[in-house]
């Protein structure tokens, strides 16, 4: 997975005691890796020229956000415009696909790093670990990625530019003749299905995840039907947990998430809905999943 640990555009500051610089000079965004490209491009290739470009904020020019010359604060030609948008939006595409990875490893089990299961109970743990380090840290890079281009070109460009390069993960990441499944925020966006909630007592396990609670129950069998005993119950609460959750997102909407989900994590409200509604469906096809099937293996 790629690295994220700065805002994407270094945008230049005046001071008395450093040189006078220009966006040209600007080390700018880190390129995108090869394999994370390659990896986007095996179903639908990016429409890089398709990135919405916005004019500077006329008060971060004469701020010198785009850098300064002995003649004064520059701004940007179209060229420029074009340019830094397509840098930046590759990046944000970037962060977004590693934090579709985490999304994805924690519902399959897989390591996004190697895309395969870990074998002995320590790896897991250590997965576990990553993942809950990972998420947070990517998504302070990209609400980072999207503070630094506000500043220079304001929040509608910011949120059309939000909105582009969550489209493109998703184009990148579905077969193009499939609709978006119900566990994707595009289902629920205008610009992709327009679809409305699953109703909550009809989402359907992911019967493939119990597959992954072999490797957690102990060999010895009066230990292993107390484990399953065990697990059964947390499962069965996290689920019920699960729907109430969902079914508030669905009844109430953006006035259900948090100031951070609407604000900083997203640029809107209905992004913010559709990712969380997206979010929880996923994690009750999972519970429901591992609820079944330990009730198979619990059955005489």
């Amino acid at each position: 997975m790629t690295r994220h640990t700065q805002q994407l555009f270094e945008w230049a500051q005046e001071s008395p005691d450093a040189p006078v610089s220009s966006p040209r000079a600007s080390p700018g965004p880190q390129p995108v890796k090869p394999d994370l490209q390659a990896n986007l491009e095996t179903l639908r290739a990016p429409e890089w020229s398709d990135v919405p470009l916005a004019r500077p904020l006329p008060e971060a020019v004469t701020q010198g956000v785009f850098g300064a010359t002995t003649d004064g604060s520059m701004e940007p030609d179209d060229e420029e415009i074009r340019g830094m948008t397509e840098e930046h939006g590759r990046e944000m595409v970037a962060i977004l696909a590693d934090i579709q990875a985490v999304e994805d490893a924690r519902r399959t089990g897989e390591d996004p790093r190697t895309g395969k299961l870990p074998r002995k109970p320590e790896a897991e743990v250590k997965l576990r670990e990553f993942l809950d380090q990972e998420e947070p840290r990517l998504r302070s890079a990209y609400a980072a990625a999207l503070d630094a281009y506000a500043k220079g070109f304001g929040p509608e460009a910011t949120a059309a530019l939000d909105s582009w390069a969550r489209k493109t993960v998703a184009d990148c990441t579905i077969e193009p003749n499939d609709r978006y499944d119900p566990s994707h925020p595009w289902h629920y966006l205008a610009e992709g299905d327009a679809a409305a909630p699953v109703p909550v007592d009809a989402i359907e396990p992911d019967i493939d995840v119990g597959k992954f609670i072999e490797r957690e129950l102990p060999k010895n069998h009066v230990k292993r039907k107390e484990k399953l005993r065990t697990l059964l119950e947390q499962e069965s609460q996290r689920v019920a947990h699960d729907k109430r959750r969902y079914q508030e997102i669905v009844e109430r909407g953006a006035e259900a998430l948090s100031r951070y989900d609407r604000e900083i994590a997203h640029t809107g409200d209905e992004i913010a809905v559709a990712t969380a509604l997206a979010l929880k469906h996923n994690h009750i096809r999972y519970g429901l999943g591992r609820v079944a099937w330990l009730q198979r293996a619990l059955a005489p």
